[in-house]
């Protein structure tokens, strides 16, 4: 097993500034339409459409559906199709998705000619900077690219070369992994003003496409500062009272250092947030043990406990134009460090801190801890927290591939609990310090399952589809040549063996069992499944594709709101995941 440990130190709280703004500052952003109309300048081979498939493998193949909206619809472009916009000076937050036909070469350039590549690279053996998101002789950090036919989702953080600065990409995510980040290019900006879609080679589709321009403004500044310091325990005083008042005085700055260093203390701060215009803003605060926020007498932030610097606390207030008053709550602890910041952001505006750099230090930096799978799978036993769900899973096992194509089960049902591709597994949270809360975290973007049972009797189709069985247990695996696991699972009647092995790009599951009337294995579950072809459904909305034997004889059934692809369990069953 080979252990990667890097320590990210310098740029954390940079980072954390960063992804509030490609996630608090979503709230009005600008569609541009791709419909055929203004604003883009479409030449070349562009077609409006309502929808499109595309095939993972046929690159001719194409079915579109008419336009009716503009607002929702998309443009497919063939070889040299070119789509460019205006959209004036500014750094950029521009968020789209698209969709590849095999073979296909793309990009989308920013203004000053920064070319980011948009490649069918799925199954690119080398990580370079023709891989998806490589920018110049640039590479990205891995390969997120998704299979041909498939939408796929793109942000980008663009912050334009200076007078005396080069060009940055702040952040670049591709289908929800950061594949470049602080990154500056070293190339000069050309002349190009214009943000454009280019169709090199092959055949792509564009929609959803939205930007929002950032500057350097400062619409809120604090005014009429001052505070009261008082002397407290780790328990949340019922009230402030005075002989426990050590300090009070006014201020023109907003900083944690009126505290008590190490010791526990109670900072309360009362001012005007001075407001230059009309707009929804996003305060984040930063800080360690407690804090509160109250503007214009409203509690906007209840008292709440924060661990760690980098875990930064949002809220959304709409605030009109002039003085609005606030209070400010921070509880330290004994034995936390001392930190307290607060940040603000609205539309446009880059978050910029509204106290002294002094007042948050950088965290200590918290190593990532990262199993790799290299020459043979690596199998990691774990919780996993899933989202929505109040329980941990308890009996886990993560299989990471050297291929990049890794998987998550529960024990417990016998199910794939989620899969994913690029780095293995992080283990942060099972093997640094106390190993709390002992959860592996995917290192890509994982598409997650229903999370139930796998396997089910139904000797009536119109049944639900349980969330586990009692009838089956887990008994043990073992091992092939190269590391795969094949699992064993204990029925009442039987026995069923379960293999999950990277194939051709995606994961490809044998099971197989003798003696189980009315058993069926559930492959997918999902909002919606369609048949590409025989053998071939694509699932959510193109997100990813299940590829069955073309002689089989599924079921797709609809039960409670969600389709699921069933196929019965008679001898030996495979399909295949690709995404």
């Amino acid at each position: 097993m080979k252990i990667h440990i890097a320590f990210q130190t310098g740029c954390l709280l940079l980072a954390a500034g960063l992804i509030f703004s490609l996630n608090a500052q979503n709230q009005g952003m600008t569609q541009l339409a791709t419909d055929g109309n203004a604003p883009f300048q479409l030449s070349g081979d562009w077609k409006a459409a309502g929808s499109v498939t595309l095939h993972p493998e046929k690159a001719s193949f194409v079915k579109t559906t008419p336009s009716t909206d503009k607002n929702t619809s998309l443009i497919l472009g063939k070889t040299g199709a070119k789509a460019a916009v205006a959209l004036g000076v500014g750094d950029i937050v521009l968020k789209m998705e698209f969709m590849l036909a095999p073979g296909t070469n793309a990009a989308l350039t920013l203004p000053g000619g920064y070319a980011i590549r948009l490649n069918d690279s799925w199954k690119s053996p080398r990580l370079d900077a023709n891989v998806s998101a490589g920018i110049g002789a640039l590479p990205p950090l891995q390969n997120a690219a998704k299979a041909p036919g498939l939408w796929q989702s793109m942000t980008v953080q663009f912050k334009r070369a200076g007078q005396t600065t080069a060009a940055q990409i702040e952040k670049l995510v591709l289908n929800g992994v950061t594949v470049q980040e602080n990154a500056f290019l070293s190339t000069p900006p050309t002349t190009e003003t214009a943000l454009s879609l280019e169709v090199v080679s092959g055949m792509a589709a564009f929609r959803n496409v939205f930007y929002q321009l950032l500057n350097d403004t400062r619409p809120v500044a604090l005014r009429n500062l001052s505070y009261m310091l008082y002397k407290a325990g780790n328990d949340k005083p019922k009230e402030l009272l005075a002989e426990n008042l050590l300090k009070k005085d006014t201020t023109s700055i907003l900083t944690r250092e009126w505290g008590m260093g190490n010791n526990s203390y109670y900072l309360l701060y009362d001012g005007q947030l001075d407001v230059a215009q009309e707009a929804d803003y996003t305060f984040q605060l930063a800080y360690m043990s407690n804090a509160a926020l109250e503007i214009d007498g409203k509690t906007v932030l209840p008292y709440q406990w924060n661990d760690f610097l980098q875990n930064y606390v949002p809220i959304t207030v709409h605030l009109t134009k002039g003085l609005h008053p606030f209070r400010l709550h921070h509880h330290k602890f004994t034995w936390r460090r001392p930190g307290l910041g607060m940040f603000v952001a609205t539309q446009g505006v880059r978050q910029y801190p509204l106290h002294v750099t002094s007042s948050l230090p950088e965290p200590t930096p918290i190593p990532t801890i990262e199993v790799i799978a290299t020459g043979k799978a690596e199998l990691v036993r774990s919780f996993i927290q899933r989202e929505g769900e109040k329980n941990k899973r308890t009996h886990c096992l993560s299989v990471g591939t050297p291929e990049g194509i890794h998987y998550s089960l529960d024990l417990n049902r016998g199910s794939i609990l989620q899969f994913w591709k690029g780095g293995f597994a992080n283990v942060t949270e099972m093997w640094y310090e106390r190993g709390e809360p002992q959860i592996l975290h995917p290192m890509g973007s994982a598409i997650l399952t229903a999370g139930q049972t796998d396997f089910a009797v139904l000797t009536d189709l119109n049944t639900a589809w349980p969330d586990s069985s009692v009838d089956l247990s887990f008994k043990g695996y073992r091992l092939n040549p190269a590391g795969i696991p094949t699992l064993t699972y204990r029925t009442r009647n039987g026995d069923i063996t379960d293999e999950i092995a990277p194939e051709n790009g995606g994961l490809t599951r044998t099971i197989t069992a003798s003696n189980l009337p009315n058993t069926y294995v559930r492959l997918v579950a999902g909002k919606s499944i369609s048949l590409l072809e025989k053998g071939l459904y694509e699932i959510d909305g193109q997100r990813y594709y299940v590829r069955i034997d073309p002689k089989s004889k599924p079921v797709v059934r609809t039960v409670k709101g969600q389709q699921e692809l069933l196929l019965p369990l008679t001898g030996s069953l495979h399909y295949s995941l690709i995404w």
